[in-house]
């Protein structure tokens, strides 16, 4: 897949023939170094190639986003229907595993996935896509609020259920939006709902840092999404990675290791750190910042809110999650960046 699309990046530059130099934005300078950075981890060790190849296509994915623009804005109908097969077959599959007791399962170990994490990610995605460019039918509602919801809630996949949630309040200010043309508020309310992810983020890292689980514990125990349990052994977990090799030096602080952690490292946070250091978190902060002014630029509000969703569903995952690592996690989000990138370029025309 990956060969396929550097050959389909390859003919779309031959047969547009863009000026580079006129065309380059700061988002493309900053994926080019962030792709620099990560080659450089990667030399160091080459026997994580594995990892270094899922990444790398992910920001393949963004340059095809920037190179067919105007094409994939015509795959509204491949998109919904892809989301409603997905949906359907995996509805059916654990239908047909459980029987009459469907609605008593609690761990429906993946149905046609490999984890339920897996599984509840591709449902959320599927109920983006379905919302934002499938028609309006009662069949498209009655899997939006029915049996999405029935796939992801009755499952193991605690992160993916808040995720869900979060997901459906920005479908909601998506809807007030357009509906009652309240730009302001929709916008106010997205800067709340994003400062609220960003603090999470931070917080659910801090023991990392102070060594001290006691706050985590009070926001998690007994909760329904993110219960303490599955948290600390998250934390053994990292530390587990960390005992074994951690950044010493200033350089390895500030360009990181290599990609291979030894042991598995479930934090999409904590994997940046140890594989491109502080420079690369920088980067990639300045990526994300550029892609939502970008977004906010554009006209077209359902690029924006999609794109919202997808970086809301990516980086909230990505608290127990290596997203970048997992191409159903990163290539959809780095495709619409790319594609809210040329957006802009359009709109400016």
């Amino acid at each position: 897949m990956v060969i396929l699309v550097v050959g389909m990046l390859a003919y779309q530059y031959l047969l547009i023939r863009p000026d580079i130099k006129s065309s380059i934005r700061p988002a493309d300078v900053v994926v080019l170094l962030l792709m620099l950075l990560l080659s450089v981890s990667f030399l160091r060790d080459v026997s994580a190639y594995q990892a270094y190849i899922k990444v790398m296509s992910a920001f393949l994915l963004y340059f095809m986003g920037r190179l067919y623009y105007d094409r994939i804005l015509e795959c509204d109908d491949a998109l919904s229907l892809s989301s409603y097969l997905i949906i359907y077959i995996n509805f059916i599959y654990r239908l047909f595993v459980f029987g009459i007791r469907f609605f008593s399962v609690t761990n429906a170990n993946g149905d046609l996935y490999y984890y339920d994490t897996d599984m509840a990610y591709a449902m959320i995605l599927a109920f983006i896509f379905i919302a934002m460019f499938a028609r309006n039918s009662v069949f498209k509602y009655v899997t939006m609020l029915l049996v999405c919801p029935y796939m992801i809630f009755w499952s193991d996949a605690d992160i993916q259920q808040l995720m869900f949630v979060l997901i459906f309040i920005v479908l909601l200010i998506y809807i007030v939006e357009i509906a009652l043309r309240k730009r302001a508020f929709a916008m106010a309310s997205m800067a709340i709902l994003l400062v609220l992810l960003v603090s999470c983020v931070v917080f659910i890292h801090l023991p990392m840092i102070t060594m001290n689980s006691d706050g985590i514990r009070n926001l998690f125990d007994e909760k329904p999404f993110l219960n303490f349990t599955n948290m600390e052994s998250r934390y053994s977990d990292w530390q587990s990675v960390f005992d074994i090799r951690k950044p010493t030096s200033v350089i390895e602080m500030l360009f990181g290791i290599s990609f291979n952690t030894t042991l598995p490292l479930r934090s999409f946070y904590l994997k940046a750190f140890f594989t491109t250091g502080v420079v690369g978190i920088i980067l990639g902060i300045v990526l994300i910042a550029l892609t939502f002014i970008a977004a906010t630029k554009n006209e077209e509000r359902k690029s924006f809110y999609v794109t919202i969703m997808l970086a809301i569903l990516m980086l909230g995952s990505g608290v127990t999650v290596n997203t970048m690592e997992t191409t159903q996690m990163s290539w959809f989000m780095m495709l619409f960046a790319g594609m809210v990138i040329s957006a802009k370029d359009k709109s400016m025309e």
